[in-house]
């Protein structure tokens, strides 16, 4: 049975070629989508710039 499709919206953006190998190679290790980890990291990164955090 196929998953439900998202309710999302599609993100072109080219990375460079050192971000997107980490990204591949976490990825593999967590058995995780790219997909998954840049919304998750994204999510992460809009919370604390929403809640006035700094790290970074």
């Amino acid at each position: 049975m196929p998953k439900p499709k998202k309710n999302g919206k599609a993100l072109n953006i080219i990375l460079e070629a050192e971000l997107y190998n980490r990204l591949e190679e976490l990825s593999n290790k967590t058995r995780l989508t790219k997909t998954a980890i840049v919304e998750l990291s994204l999510e992460k990164y809009l919370k604390e710039q929403k809640n006035g955090s700094t790290n970074g």
